[in-house]
């Protein structure tokens, strides 16, 4: 199979994932969306079929996605889920503490993407149809939260995506954005002053490691309009926020003190 051909097949596993496929998708639409001639469609809908992948209904004709792609999704996210589960009472205690929207984030490869939301409890909240961007690593505090505290190396990788400007604000230049990084670390927490979205300021945190290495970010997001008529507000969310990130923190430790005490159990 040529890499032209792997790359069309994973674009209609992709099509299937995005789209809302919970009533099947025809040839038709599907040669449609993608572009495909329905000959070329036809032969890898029925390998992607054969590998179990999906599946064809044989009243309707149309595909659907299969138990299989579910089990992928299980194996991956089993060591994501208790992390999730750990964290989910100090998001609860941010989100309890400030009424905004809180989300856990973190990286798959180079994309940043949403662990956990929890969203605004206030009449007027952040628009979260706008925060599950996978190309924002570089406008939003969690994802700079995140890039501030990786090894150089990792940062590279990351950094070699494209810089899409959001906003007028958003950070579009590398170098820039680079010393953008050192000023978070010398801080501790990073800021997205309307750099992803307008009207909505974000402050993130860093969860580290043992090694002090970021794995993940907690971050708020509030409208920017009461960051500016309320200095105040914003340190209580700075504050709540921070001291959850510290609590959160405490998972990778207590993860080494469990594997310890396993080696020495084992070892006596």
């Amino acid at each position: 199979m040529s890499i032209k051909s792997i790359e069309k097949t994973l674009n209609i596993l992709d099509f299937f994932l995005n789209s809302k496929t919970k009533l099947g998708v025809s040839l038709k639409d599907l040669c449609f969306a993608l572009g495909f001639k329905k000959s070329a469609a036809h032969h890898m809908l029925s390998t992607i079929c054969k590998k179990g992948y999906l599946y064809k209904d044989v009243e309707s004709k149309k595909y659907f996605l299969s138990s299989k792609i579910k089990k992928f999704a299980e194996v991956s996210s089993l060591s994501k889920q208790s992390f999730i589960d750990y964290s989910l009472p100090f998001l609860k205690k941010v989100s309890f503490e400030t009424g905004e929207a809180v989300h856990l984030s973190s990286f798959e490869g180079n994309r940043l993407i949403t662990l956990k939301m929890l969203e605004s409890t206030h009449p007027v909240r952040v628009d979260n149809g706008f925060l599950n961007k996978d190309d924002a690593f570089h406008a939003t505090a969690s994802g700079k939260a995140i890039l501030a505290y990786l090894k150089f190396s990792q940062q590279n990788i990351i950094l070699k995506n494209n810089f899409f400007k959001f906003t007028e604000t958003t950070i579009v230049d590398r170098s820039f954005f680079l010393k953008e990084l050192d000023k978070i670390k010398k801080k501790g927490y990073a800021i997205d002053d309307e750099e992803f979205q307008e009207g909505v300021f974000c402050v993130g945190f860093p969860i580290l490691d043992e090694n002090n290495l970021a794995v993940a970010s907690i971050s708020c997001s509030a409208p920017k309009y009461k960051i500016i008529n309320d200095k105040k507000y914003l340190l209580k969310i700075l504050n709540s926020t921070k001291n959850s990130a510290l609590e959160i923190n405490k998972y990778f430790y207590k993860k080494i003190n469990q594997q310890t005490k396993g080696e020495n159990k084992n070892a006596a």
